[in-house]
């Protein structure tokens, strides 16, 4: 139900913008709605008149799709559609804002001195932002409720869209001439500066103007790619925040906050990536800085990259038949009710008992300041009340209060460090269960994953990261 509120509520705001919009310009007097109104019956009006049909149906089977509630798409797809459908709203409300009187729904090829060319606001990084607007907020709703008939209808309707665009393109410039001509160089069609090699428009002295003259078409065009790269790293990570709040219990999830500040990051490339772009670099870093500078990032990011492929693999790797044991290690409590991602564990150990008899689990996990009773006793009750795991095949740890402990405690009741054990924890966090378990004496352990949750699992994915630096630091170095 809370998904089809929200696509509903996009909806509804995107469809006030647009008709709140035509009543204003109605009531001073201009015709806002001119689609497929020419009395002249050729390519342009059948483009129109099949556009109005397509953005008609559209939104008909978008509520219908609400209304159906089911999605052949993942939750994580239906979170980016929220962010789409949002980003949709805004682009819009900004098109229509900026366009003010001279805004209309079709050529309008009868009133074209009420109209001027305007290249302000948001106009100055989209030609035509309010149709970005449209499209936005169509592959929103279809990531969030997508079915067969939604896929057709939505790309029916951007592909209308995008015509109409080619038409009014050529409108725009038989009455604009040179003008139109010389944004639509600058400007791209839905988003970005102009064509890759095409340096922006150089603003200040002759000699800030130096740097950005001299830069190779080639210099251009990557610098230019890194800005739209950072542009939409610092927008997703902004949405992304305000996603983990919402999914992952608040502000007090940890290491939150980081997303912030790859989004502010990212936004202080763009300024400096755009500055350099146009010449008007205020600060002149000297040439071994900037390298120094990107031997650092390169490095960082490799390290990155290698250690969430690692984290990748262990995630999805495929568990051992036969273990002597499972662990199941401890995620906290709500009084006796385990968090979400204890409940995947638990299940995943339930499955693989369930699938190997020979195999004995260890529930690990002491008891929290603000846990009713230990986090193995929680998993020992599920384990036999819910999925009906004889409770003789079930050992208690319930001494344990961090992951090494967990493991260091576990392997002191099994007695045996070559005996082969599997670790069930959630995704993201196998790889450094692993490690850690090598470095307190299990000699044959792997892993047993169970589900890591989205879409607060790419945050997860993210800080563990960093956990496995600490881990580096602490038994490597």
């Amino acid at each position: 139900m809370t998904y089809r509120l929200i696509a509903l509520f996009f909806l509804a705001v995107f469809y006030f913008i647009y008709f709140a919009k035509m009543l204003l310009q109605r009531q001073k007097g201009i015709v806002t709605d001119q689609i497929a109104k020419s009395k002249v019956h050729d390519r342009g009006f059948y483009i129109e008149a099949v556009m109005k049909l397509a953005t008609i149906a559209a939104p008909i089977t978008e509520v219908i799709s609400i209304a159906y509630g089911r999605s052949m798409f993942t939750i994580m797809f239906r979170v980016i559609g929220m962010h789409l459908a949002f980003l949709g709203d805004l682009v819009f409300l900004m098109a229509v804002w900026t366009m003010k009187d001279s805004w209309r729904a079709g050529v309008a090829k009868t009133d074209t001195g009420k109209r001027d060319l305007i290249t302000a606001g948001i106009y100055k990084y989209s030609r035509n932002p309010a149709f970005l607007g449209f499209d936005l907020v169509y592959l929103g709703i279809l990531l969030m409720f997508g079915n067969p008939l939604l896929c057709v209808v939505t790309a029916w309707a951007i592909l209308m869209l995008h015509l109409q665009i080619l038409q009014e393109e050529k409108f725009l410039e038989e009455v604009y001439g040179e003008d139109y001509r010389t944004y639509k160089d600058k400007v791209s069609r839905y988003a970005g500066l102009g064509k890759l090699t095409r340096p922006l428009e150089v603003a200040g002295s002759d000699d800030a103007d130096s740097t950005a003259r001299h830069m190779s078409k080639a210099a251009i065009a990557f610098s230019k790619i890194c800005l739209y790269i950072y542009f939409i790293l610092g927008v997703w990570s902004v949405l992304y925040f305000f996603t983990c709040l919402a999914y992952g219990g608040g502000p007090k999830l940890s290491w939150v906050w980081i997303w912030i500040l790859i989004a502010a990051f990212s936004f202080a490339r763009v300024g400096m990536i755009k500055a350099r772009l146009q010449g008007r670099e205020k600060i002149k870093i000297p040439a071994a800085l900037k390298w120094i500078y990107r031997l650092v990032f390169a490095l960082c990011l490799g390290i990155f990259i290698v250690t969430e492929v690692r984290i990748i693999g262990a995630m999805t790797a495929k568990p051992q038949e036969n273990l002597d044991y499972i662990i199941v290690l401890g995620a906290g409590l709500r009084g006796t009710e385990p968090s979400n991602p204890f409940k995947a564990r638990i299940e995943k150990a339930a499955e693989y008992l369930n699938e190997n008899e020979g195999t004995q689990a260890v529930a690990s996990g002491g008891q929290g300041r603000h846990e009713a009773i230990s986090e193995a006793e929680a998993a020992k009750r599920r384990l036999s009340d819910l999925y009906g795991i004889d409770e003789s095949r079930i050992i208690l740890e319930d001494q344990s209060a961090d992951t090494e402990q967990n493991l260091k405690f576990s392997l002191e009741i099994i007695g045996d460090a070559d005996a082969s054990v599997g670790i069930v924890t959630n995704g993201f966090h196998e790889l450094r269960a692993m490690s850690i378990a090598r470095e307190v004496g299990y000699k044959n352990v792997y892993s047993v994953p169970a589900r890591t949750l989205f879409p607060v699992g790419i945050h997860y994915c993210v800080r563990e990261f960093f956990g496995m630096m600490e881990f580096y630091v602490k038994y490597k170095l």
